[in-house]
C-alpha cells in the first residue's frame, strides 16, 4: 500500500541514563487527552503514548486491521497489559489532531483548521483511513471549487475552514499538490493573487521564501498579469467606453450622457490591480446609472466572470477543467 507505515514494537531500554538519551529515546509520556483506561492498544508516536481501541482503529483503517491479524509474540513487552505499536515517521501533534476527529470533542459544524486538514490527510493516506480522507477531500473541494453553477455567487471567503489568516491559501495549495488534487489549483492561485497586497502575495513575491514551491510562484506571477488583461475584456468590459464598448449605454437608455459619465467615474475609481473573478457585483456601483444600464452592466459582469472562470486553468498554465478533474487522485 502507498505510504505503508513503518511500525515496530516498543523496546525497553534501562541501560541508558534518561538524562543523556536523545529526544527520540526519552522515556515515553502518556497523552493527557487520549489515554483511555479501558483501551486495549497503545500507539507510541515520538515520545507520546496514546491508549485507544483496536476495534475502532480496525473499523476505519485497513492498515491497522491487517496489522492486528498478526499474533503477538508471547514475550512481547506491554504497558498496563496493552501491546505497544511504535509509529515511525509520524508526529505526536498530527495524531492529537487526528484523534480529536476520531473521538470528537467539537460540534460537527465547527470549522477545521489547515493544520487539522494536513494531519488528517497525512495519516488517512498513510494508514488508509478512507472515510476521513474522503471528508478531507470534500472540505478542500468545497473551499477550492473546480466549477460553479451560479457565477453570480461571491466565491471569496471560507465555507468549512477556519480562516486563521490570509496566508492559508499557500499551505492549502501545497497540500493539494501533495495529495494529488490538481483541480484545486486554479481557484487556489486565483485566491492568492486576489490578495496581491496581503501576506500570501508577499510570500509569492519573495524569491527567498523557500516555503513557496517554484511552480506555484511562477503560476501566480504570470497568471496575475494574464488575468488582469483577461478581465478587462470580459468582466469589466462595460467600463471601456473610450474603446468603443458595445455594451453601454443600453439601447433603451433615456439618459445616455449621464450614464456614460457615471461609468467613466466608476472606471476611474477601481483599483487597477484588483482581481474580480471571485467577487460578486460591487454594491457601490448600484444606482450610479439608470436601471437599464445597470442591468446591462451586471449582465456583462456576470457573463465575464463565467468566461474568466472557464479560462482560469489556462491563465495559470494548467490543463482545462475536465482534464484537471480527471487527474485528481480522489
Amino acid at each position: 500500500m502507498e505510504d505503508a507505515p513503518q511500525t515496530k514494537r516498543r523496546r525497553t531500554d534501562t541501560d541508558i541514563d534518561p538524562e543523556t538519551k536523545p529526544e527520540a529515546e526519552m522515556p515515553p509520556t502518556r497523552s493527557t487527552e487520549y489515554w483511555f483506561d479501558d483501551g486495549n492498544i497503545i500507539l507510541q508516536v515520538e515520545s507520546t503514548q496514546f491508549r485507544i481501541f483496536r476495534g475502532i482503529l480496525s473499523l476505519h483503517s485497513s492498515v491497522f486491521r491487517d496489522m492486528f491479524t498478526i499474533p503477538l509474540p508471547k514475550d512481547e513487552p506491554t504497558v498496563d497489559g496493552c501491546p505497544v505499536v511504535v509509529l515511525s515517521g509520524d508526529t505526536a501533534e498530527d495524531w492529537v489532531l487526528f484523534l480529536g476527529v476520531m473521538f470528537p470533542k467539537y460540534h460537527a459544524g465547527e470549522r477545521a483548521t489547515v493544520l487539522l486538514l494536513q494531519a488528517l490527510f497525512r495519516l488517512s493516506r498513510k494508514y488508509d483511513f478512507a472515510l476521513f480522507r474522503k471528508e478531507c477531500v470534500r472540505r478542500l473541494k468545497q473551499e477550492f471549487p473546480s466549477f460553479t453553477e451560479d457565477s453570480d455567487d461571491d466565491l471569496s471567503g471560507w465555507k468549512l475552514l477556519d480562516p486563521e489568516n490570509q496566508d492559508m491559501y499557500l499551505p492549502l495549495i501545497s497540500l493539494a499538490r501533495e495529495v494529488g488534487l490538481p483541480s484545486m489549483l486554479p481557484f487556489g492561485y486565483c485566491s492568492v493573487i486576489s490578495l496581491y497586497d496581503g501576506p500570501a502575495m508577499e510570500k509569492v513575491l519573495d524569491p527567498s521564501d523557500l516555503s513557496v514551491h517554484p511552480t506555484d510562484r511562477l503560476a501566480c506571477l504570470l497568471g496575475y498579469a494574464k488575468l488582469l488583461k483577461l478581465q478587462s475584456t470580459t468582466i469589466l468590459e462595460w467600463l471601456n467606453l473610450d474603446d468603443g464598448s458595445p455594451d453601454l449605454p443600453a439601447t433603451d437608455c433615456e439618459t445616455p450622457d449621464a450614464c456614460c459619465a457615471a461609468v467613466r467615474k466608476i472606471a476611474s475609481n477601481p483599483d487597477p490591480g484588483e482581481i474580480c473573478v471571485l467577487k460578486d457585483w460591487n454594491a457601490d456601483w448600484n444606482n450610479k446609472m439608470c436601471s437599464c444600464c445597470e442591468e446591462r452592466a451586471k449582465s456583462v459582469y456576470a457573463g465575464g466572470r463565467e468566461d474568466c472562470w472557464a479560462q482560469l486553468p489556462d491563465v495559470f498554465g494548467l490543463p482545462d477543467w475536465d482534464e484537471l478533474q480527471s487527474l485528481d487522485f480522489e
